[in-house]
Parts: C-alpha cells; sequence; structure tokens
C-alpha cells in the first residue's frame, strides 16, 4: 500500500510501467476500495498525511519510522532520543499496549481529558505568552510590540507601570465614585435623584484582560482569540508590589494555562462572579469546561476547576491570554527584577539598527527589491548630516566610556515633526544632547563637545541668544560636535526651481523686473524648499487647530486665508482622485495623512520668481494669520 502511494525508483515490486503518479493513485485506490475497515479513514490520513501525525521517516524505515513521530512532538534533544527511541519501539511491538488503546477504560481517560474545549485553536498561534522586549532607549521597542497586535487586529490592554504603581492600581479595588442616589419624601416615595457618593470596585487594566481572555475562550467557536495585556516600562515600578500574588500565576504549563490557580480575596471573587454573570460586562454567553486545565485539581469548595474559575473563587490565566512588556535597560532611579521574576518571561532583545520606511499597514516599503531607509537627518544652520551615521559615531564613543549597550541610542530616540525628514536644531539639543550630558557623558570623558583644543566642555556652549533675547540652540556647537565625532557634514539642498509648466502658478500680469529666483527661504528659522515650506505650514495650521478634523474642514479653512491665490493650496482625498492620476496635474500634489485616517493633498509646484507668485501671497497670509514666519535666507 506504501509504495503504490509513495513510489521510488528502486521501488521493485511496481512493474515499470506503473511508476507514473497516475498509475501509482489507481493502484492505491484499488487497494483502499478493497477494504471497509472502520478505520480506513486513518489509514488513508495515515498514508497521504505525513505531518498529521508527525511523521519524519517513511514507512520502508521500518527501524525507526514508528519513533520518529513521537521523537519530533516531543521536541527531544539527540542526547536522550535515541534512549527514548527505544522504549518507544519496544511499546510498540507490545500487543498488551495494543489492547489497552483498544479497552473501555482507556476510551473513557481520553473522553474525560480531552474536551471540547481542547479543540478549539488559539488563534494567537505560537506566540510567547509571557515576553519581555528590551534594549537601547529608541530602539521601536513599544512600536514592535503595537505593529504585532494593530496587524493582526488582537483585543489590547495597556498599562504603563510607575513607582506609584502597586496592586490596587494593576488589579483594582473598591473607590469612592458618584452615584445616583432616590431622594424620597414624606410619604416614603421617591421624589427625585441626586448625585452621591458610594464604593465601587473599580477595575484596572490586569483584572479587565484577565476577564476579557476568559470571555473570549468561553464564547469562541471553532478558535479562541488572544486578549493582549501590555505592559510599557515594566521595571519603573516595583513588579514585587505590583503583581503580589499574581506571581504565582506567571508560571505556565505546556497547554497555556496558569500551573499553580491561587485564592481570590472576597472582592475580587465577588466582582468576577459578578461580571462573568447574567447581565454582566463580560459574561460567559457559552458553557465551557476547562477541568483539564490543571490535572489532578482539587477544590476546596467542592466544585471543579471550570466552576470555581465561574464564580471567581479561584485566579488562573488562560493560555489565550498574553502578557507582553517593555523596558529600558538604560533608565535610572529603576526598580530591580529579581531573578524569579525574571524566569517566568521570555525575552527578547530589540537591537539598534537603521529605520526603514513602513506603509500605512507597518509593512516595510520595498523598492528594487531592498528596504527604502527613513534617511533622517539633523540640520542646523543650513547644513545637514545623517542622523544614522551621527548614530554609530556617538554609539562607538558610548560604548567606549561605559562598556555597555544600555546607554546606546536608538534610531527612534528622536523624531522629525509631522511631516519633515529632518530633526530640527532644537530638537537635537534639547532631548540627544540634554541626555548624552546628564545621562553618559557628564561624569565621563567630555572632549567631543569641545569648541576648540583649549576650551573646558560646557553644557552651555549647545546655547546662545538671538536678537530679541530668547534662548535658541548653537547650530556652531552642533556642528563642531558632528567634527569632532568624524560626521560628514552637507549643505542644505533647495530645489526652488521646480516644474515651470505646473500650470496653475499662473505668469500672467507678472513684473518680469522683480526677479527673485536665487533667492531661498526658510520657515520659522529653518531652510528648506518651497514645497516643504507650504507642507510645514500646512501642517503647522492643522496643529493649531484640533477643531479641525476632517479634510474638508481644513480644506475650507485655508482656502478663505487663500482667497485671492491663482491655485489651490490644499486637496480632499475625493477632489485629488477627480484628476487624472497619469497626468501631469495629478503629479503635483502631496498626500499627508491626518488623524481621522482621511488624506489631505499639498500642492507641490511652488515659484518664487515673481512678486505677484503665489508664494509670495502665502508669505503674508502666513505672518497676518500668525501661523509662523517665511523669511529669505540671508
Amino acid at each position: 500500500m506504501y509504495e503504490a502511494c509513495h513510489p521510488s525508483k528502486d521501488n521493485s515490486s511496481i512493474p515499470e510501467d506503473q511508476k507514473t503518479k497516475d498509475a501509482c493513485k489507481e493502484k492505491a485506490e484499488h487497494f483502499l476500495n478493497s477494504y471497509n475497515g472502520a478505520d480506513k479513514e486513518l489509514l488513508v490520513n495515515f498514508l497521504w498525511n505525513y505531518e498529521s501525525w508527525g511523521g519524519g521517516k517513511n514507512i520502508k524505515r521500518s527501524n525507526d519510522f514508528t519513533d520518529s513521530p513521537v521523537l519530533n512532538i516531543a521536541n527531544t534533544i539527540n542526547a536522550s532520543s535515541s534512549l527514548i527511541g527505544a522504549i518507544v519501539k519496544g511499546l510498540a511491538n507490545q500487543d498488551c499496549l495494543n489492547l489497552l488503546l483498544q479497552s473501555e477504560g482507556w476510551k473513557s481517560f481520553e473522553g474525560s481529558s480531552a474536551s471540547s474545549d481542547t479543540a478549539k485553536k488559539n488563534s494567537g498561534g505560537k506566540m510567547a505568552l509571557q515576553q519581555i522586549f528590551y534594549g537601547a532607549p529608541g530602539t521601536g521597542k513599544s512600536y514592535e510590540v503595537n505593529s504585532i497586535t494593530k496587524k493582526n487586529r488582537y483585543a489590547t490592554i495597556r498599562t504603563t507601570f510607575h513607582p506609584d504603581s502597586d496592586y490596587s492600581t494593576f488589579v483594582g479595588a473598591y473607590k469612592p465614585t458618584m452615584a445616583d442616589a432616590p431622594v424620597y419624601g414624606a410619604q416614603g416615595v421617591e421624589i427625585a435623584k441626586e448625585k452621591r457618593i458610594t464604593y465601587t470596585f473599580v477595575k484596572q487594566a490586569f483584572l479587565k484582560a484577565y476577564l476579557g481572555a476568559w470571555q473570549k475562550l468561553a464564547n469562541g467557536v471553532d478558535s479562541v482569540e488572544p486578549q493582549f495585556l501590555v505592559i510599557e516600562e515594566i521595571n519603573r515600578g516595583n513588579c514585587a508590589q505590583i503583581f503580589g500574588d499574581l506571581f504565582q500565576l506567571l508560571d505556565r504549563s505546556g497547554n497555556g494555562f496558569s500551573t499553580y490557580p491561587i485564592e481570590a480575596d472576597a472582592d475580587l471573587q465577588n466582582e468576577i462572579a459578578k461580571e462573568f454573570g447574567q447581565g454582566g460586562e463580560y459574561m460567559l454567553a457559552n458553557e465551557f469546561n476547562v477541568d483539564y486545565a490543571v490535572p489532578d485539581y482539587i477544590s476546596n469548595y467542592g466544585k471543579t476547576l471550570t466552576e470555581d474559575i465561574k464564580l471567581g473563587r479561584i485566579l488562573l490565566l488562560p493560555n489565550n491570554l498574553y502578557i507582553w512588556a517593555t523596558m529600558n535597560t538604560s533608565d535610572q532611579s529603576l526598580f530591580p527584577i529579581d531573578s524569579a521574576f525574571k524566569r517566568r518571561w521570555e525575552w527578547r532583545y530589540v537591537k539598534i539598527s537603521k529605520g526603514y520606511k513602513r506603509g500605512a499597514n507597518g509593512e516595510l516599503v520595498i523598492k528594487n527589491s531592498e528596504r527604502v531607509p527613513l534617511g533622517w537627518k539633523i540640520r542646523f544652520n543650513n547644513n545637514e548630516c545623517d542622523w544614522w551615521e551621527f548614530l554609530e559615531a556617538i554609539n562607538k564613543q558610548i560604548g567606549s566610556v561605559t562598556s555597555s549597550d544600555d546607554k546606546k541610542l536608538g534610531y527612534f530616540f528622536c523624531k522629525p515633526n509631522l511631516g519633515e525628514s529632518f530633526i530640527r536644531e532644537d530638537t537635537f539639543v534639547n532631548k540627544v544632547i540634554f541626555y548624552l550630558w546628564n545621562d553618559v557623558f557628564k561624569d565621563c570623558d567630555v572632549s567631543i563637545f569641545r569648541m576648540n583644543d583649549t576650551d573646558d566642555s560646557f553644557y552651555d556652549i549647545f546655547f546662545i541668544e538671538d536678537e530679541q533675547g530668547n534662548t535658541i540652540a548653537n547650530p556652531d556647537a552642533i556642528g563642531q560636535l558632528m567634527n569632532n565625532l568624524g560626521v560628514r557634514i552637507s549643505p542644505v539642498p533647495y530645489d526652488n526651481d521646480l516644474d515651470e509648466e505646473s500650470g496653475d502658478d499662473s505668469d500672467e500680469n507678472q513684473d518680469d523686473t522683480q526677479d527673485m529666483s536665487k533667492v531661498k527661504f526658510k520657515y520659522n528659522g529653518v531652510p528648506n524648499s518651497l514645497r516643504e515650506i507650504v507642507k510645514s505650514v500646512v501642517l503647522n495650521f492643522i496643529s493649531s487647530n484640533p477643531d479641525l478634523t476632517t479634510a474638508a474642514s481644513i480644506r475650507d479653512k485655508f482656502k478663505e486665508a487663500c482667497a485671492d491665490f491663482t491655485t489651490t493650496v490644499v486637496k480632499t482625498e475625493n477632489e485629488y482622485n477627480e484628476l487624472d492620476v497619469e497626468s501631469s496635474k495629478a503629479k503635483c500634489w502631496q498626500a499627508i495623512s491626518l488623524n481621522s485616517g482621511e488624506k489631505l493633498y499639498i500642492y507641490t509646484q511652488w515659484k518664487a520668481k515673481n512678486a505677484n507668485d503665489n508664494f509670495f501671497k502665502l508669505m503674508k497670509v502666513v505672518e497676518n494669520n500668525n501661523w509662523g514666519q517665511i523669511s529669505p535666507v540671508e
């Protein structure tokens, strides 16, 4: 039978003219059609579906094909597999074992242990149930956790640990709340309601995730949806104090459930029973049985494991409750995590690496079979340098003075403003330099911060005063730091001379005697191309008007301010879609994403050659509406 299903070149039992696939199938079907045993379906599955029974070696290898699937399923190491294989082979050849498997006692045991709930598939797959993402600051730990849960649309409850976190803020406790209370008249009849202080149990992150996970397990039909509890900055709180007796639940068995259930206190028990019961927020709509989760469980209440869970008498983490956390190993003033707590988690290191562009759903942007880098820059004094090149240089210095990776900077330690691809000099100084000086180099060699060989290094050199007496970042100090680190500096590129055939920016009635084509511009002190300046103006306008939540409302308000323009500055997505996507006009617009999920399109083809150009009109609009300042670069 096996030879018919899986022919081989050395198969002498099948005639030469029957070694084709179709001939073998025909012969196998003939064999099967002549067999009508009760286990026919199992036989077919055994012959064709190796994965279903963990097959690793074919039947022709009669010396080890029986023990191969057992070793695969048990995931044994090589050092012990030979001994286990011998035991399996010996048992397989014992007739008494076959008699045991066919006995009523075995069938009864199998039926009690394999309840209907064991057949439910956890759609979370093989992800770690308890996992901590750790690494240097800015490596994208929170982003990675969020992208996994968001991409798969997993139900997620988030919390952040801090020094004041405790059991009550993590699990829940009775708190005073305002509630409606009846007011009775002289006749004992309710005449009104008034707000009064009453004490109610207030659920916190853990209890919400716990209840949600059991509800999903009970209500799942063919599969069980995961429930995530994400803890940010787990090492900023006292984990022993916060988890309390829940620490015991972190021990998980191979089936994913807690190995050791714990008793719930009276308040928690009442709240769980209420929430699981009829009309509760987490009502268990379907009957379920998880008695198999803890073998040999003995109830203190004379009930089953399932009943004790439903009534809140015991706490037990289900196998669809995922607890993931993040931690910065460099943070100061943190609580230590003991080794017993650590070993109950999987640990996932997030290394420092270059940032790459991602699509709306978090997928990597691929061009020419390669990932597209974000390419962020640091801009200062009309110059710029590559952010990643700076990180590589400064991290090398950090490693040399600290002999550790904990203090190094990740790619996302500092980010550009919304819609920009460069980090402004004030952001760089107030975030990056502040961290480097105070948390890394303060008590170490600070020579990389020196302006010259004779001056001392002080944090103060990174700040100067402008003409109005305001403290601003010192671009010269930034430039000297880059020189000390060996980071390449280049002038900011400009692209003012854009498409002359843009169409909308009319050249009619322009004064040709006022040629300003060589003038460069800056917005709020940052030099940039015309299109990027306009984009920054729009983004600044959006952030300054949070009440404008739709693309249409932003368009209308902006159009009102730019009433005398010969071109439209912004369009909604519907307006943009009316254009021919292949036309030159359609290519004159750049899309940005709004918080509402809508897209807004910004006009990109601007000219600054003559006084009547729309760009100069925009300069006046920006000034008149206090949207910032556009001015020529001196």
